[in-house]
């Protein structure tokens, strides 16, 4: 009940206090999508007052969901020296199941025929919108991708396929038993292998059962053998919250192990 409270004080937290933190952000028409996403910014505090700044930015998948959630939590890890300030991008399919899924469903449990849009949502991302961020807002370097459930399955499958196009990767409850558990297995065998790219992967489950439970499981405990010492990977387990919590519930670890890895960064390129 204490974490549900908390969950409950998050959301009105940040629904209450940063209303609004978002302007919509309008992009040419897309080579890569038939149906474009909405796409919403929030910028930090001290945007406007530290012009020479430049800031890393989290890709926030759903983010009209999600996005003031995030953002709250990011401002208040800042007020304690808990966090870097970040500029969000939320990112809004208008068909979640379309463009998150890298595989077309074929198994007769989940909609037949649906998905595989995956790689081509990665191609607007990294073609066309990341471009247009970096062009039009001071960014640095350092990029993240979020997602819950359908949305994480695609961070995991950017995780394996296009390890560089980000250095972190948010994965709540993510899907990985989608249809032939195509993405589970390309990512075990992308942490076994010796090709791997420096980066930090926070992934969580909550009370999901079953086949999802199995699957997850199975490929968290892959890349917690494989794990490089020079990556950083949290990994969460909330067996007493629903899958629809996964995100509120682990934001705050996420965050958390972002800014370590952040700060062991900096260390390092500044001893360089």
């Amino acid at each position: 009940m204490l974490r549900v409270s908390i969950v409950i004080l998050l959301f009105l937290m940040s629904s209450l206090a940063n209303a609004a933190s978002f302007t919509i952000v309008e992009l040419p028409k897309s080579k890569y999508l038939v149906e474009a996403p909405k796409i919403t910014v929030a910028l930090p505090a001290s945007y406007s007052s530290h012009p020479s700044k430049r800031y890393p930015v989290l890709y926030l998948l759903d983010g009209e969901l999600n996005g003031e959630l995030v953002h709250g939590m990011l401002q208040r890890l800042h007020a304690s020296n808990g966090s870097y300030e970040h500029i969000i991008v939320g990112i809004t399919s208008q068909n979640r199941i379309r463009d998150f899924a890298p595989t077309v469903n074929q198994d007769p449990r989940g909609p037949v025929g649906e998905g595989g849009g995956g790689d081509a949502f990665l191609d607007f991302i990294e073609k066309e919108l990341m471009p247009t961020i970096a062009e039009n807002y001071r960014t640095n370097q350092f990029n993240s991708l979020a997602g819950h459930s359908i949305a994480g399955l695609l961070v995991i499958h950017s995780f394996q396929s296009r390890p560089a196009l980000f250095q972190s990767f948010f994965a709540f409850s993510p899907a990985v038993w989608w249809g032939a558990r195509e993405t589970a297995e390309a990512t075990k065998k992308y942490v076994a292998s010796k090709g791997r790219v420096q980066n930090y992967l926070y992934m969580n489950i909550g009370s999901e059962g079953g086949e999802m439970r199995e699957v997850y499981d199975s490929l968290a405990h892959t890349i917690l053998r494989n794990r490089h010492l020079d990556s950083q990977l949290q990994l969460d387990e909330f067996d007493d919250e629903p899958h629809d919590f996964t995100l509120a519930v682990g934001l705050y670890n996420a965050l958390k192990g972002l800014f370590q890895y952040q700060q062991q960064q900096a260390f390092w390129k500044g001893r360089r």
